[in-house]
């Protein structure tokens, strides 16, 4: 009997890989600058150790299954490269494929300009959110010496539904949601899609739901919050980087307080509703060219007409003790995460908190005219996040 890690491709992931090409280069990226130097090779040493433990960083598709390649995700040392902040999509090195083939799922770039910055690039279709911010953890416990954790169960969201059950109907997929950037033609010449970035100087609970009601609120109209929630809550024990994350569906009138948005998740959660969008996948379990043509339709509903299936996704992907994460001569700043494209969501935010400051990153479809609403999207939220949240606390790091 084979002992070489192997788990099926899940219908979920399988949604995700049209959307390489649809849109490139389709990557979660977690990046974490600092301060002082890292060695590339006590690097790349620290990633093989991980990755041995970690087999979910090392797949290849084959066939319906993923299968591990015993080959440990590449590093590449970019020189004295820097990100571009004010137009973080335009960024040559954010924007490239991942390598060093087209197969690859998971690589890591170091950025040896000011600041040196590790950026952790991963395919979704191979984890999801919360997998990368495991798998980042485990190099980064390599890399000061210590015993990353075995992270070698072959589960996904399909068998860990299956084994928990669900209690009810998924929410009905209706192209009828508007964004809060508005919508705009999608001309040539222009990027499909924006990347940005916004550090408030504080952080405190209640973030999502905020960001979620001031969404709707500056929409001007009922709108549909989609809230990826971790299934792992269901199993403690599980240990698993795949797609192990099902939304729960916010829908929200323009005025509604935050505070009411925060009872509704918490009830959901309570219910476990995000286990009934398991079986809402029609996208998911479409042959590959009626899938890319839905991705198609989708895109252009929201693009040409404003018609979306949900509003926005909003992510929080966790804080950060940015003492526990340094490693000898190199010590963190901050930690953001930077969201993969959608051809099928007009806004997809991320949060992350570090340092006694909240890093908000957004991936937003672009078209005419929406490049300012965005900005001015972005600013509103940051304005209203700082002056709602409690101030940085000397106390945390």
């Amino acid at each position: 009997m084979s002992t070489v890690f192997r788990r099926r491709i899940s219908p979920t992931e399988r949604m995700y890989f049209p959307m390489r090409d649809m849109a490139p280069p389709f990557l979660m990226q977690l990046a974490i600058p600092g301060t002082g130097t890292l060695d590339i090779e006590r690097l790349r040493a620290a990633v093989a150790t991980a990755a041995a433990v970690t087999p979910g960083a090392r797949l290849r598709r084959d066939g319906r299954f993923w299968v591990d390649t015993g080959v440990p995700p590449a590093v590449r040392e970019i020189t004295g490269h820097t990100l571009d902040h004010g137009r973080l999509e335009s960024d040559p090195v954010l924007g490239s494929a991942i390598g060093p083939t087209a197969e690859s799922t998971c690589e890591i770039l170091v950025l040896t300009g000011d600041p040196v910055t590790v950026i952790f690039r991963v395919f979704h279709g191979v984890m999801d959110g919360m997998g990368m911010v495991l798998w980042v953890r485990n190099v980064l416990t390599a890399l000061r010496g210590g015993d990353p954790v075995p992270l070698r169960d072959p589960i996904a969201d399909r068998e860990l539904v299956r084994r928990i059950g669900t209690s009810g109907r998924p929410a009905a997929m209706i192209p009828r949601f508007r964004a809060a950037t508005g919508h705009g033609r999608q001309d040539p010449g222009i990027p499909r899609h924006l990347l940005r970035r916004r550090t408030i100087g504080a952080t405190g609970p209640g973030a999502v739901a905020r960001v979620s009601a001031l969404l709707a609120e500056h929409a001007g109209t009922a709108s549909r919050i989609m809230v990826p929630v971790d299934l792992r809550r269901h199993d403690p024990e599980l240990r698993s980087t795949a797609n192990l994350a099902l939304p729960l569906f916010l829908d929200i009138r323009p005025g509604q307080d935050w505070q009411q948005v925060r009872d509704r998740m918490r009830a959901d959660l309570r219910a476990r509703t995000e286990l009934n969008q398991m079986a809402s996948s029609a996208i998911a379990n479409a042959p590959h060219a009626v899938g890319r043509t839905i991705l198609r339709t989708t895109n252009a509903l929201g693009a040409r007409f404003g018609r979306n299936l949900a509003s926005a996704t909003v992510s929080h992907m966790g804080r950060f003790d940015l003492g526990e994460l340094a490693v000898p001569g190199w010590s963190p700043t901050s930690v953001f995460v930077l969201p993969q494209h959608s051809v099928a969501m007009p806004l997809l935010f991320a949060m992350t908190e570090s340092g006694g400051r909240t890093d908000l990153t957004v991936s937003a479809r672009n078209g005419r005219g929406v490049e300012p609403r965005l900005e001015a999207l972005l600013d509103r939220i940051a304005a209203t996040l700082e002056s709602e949240l409690p101030q940085p606390d000397s106390a945390v790091a």
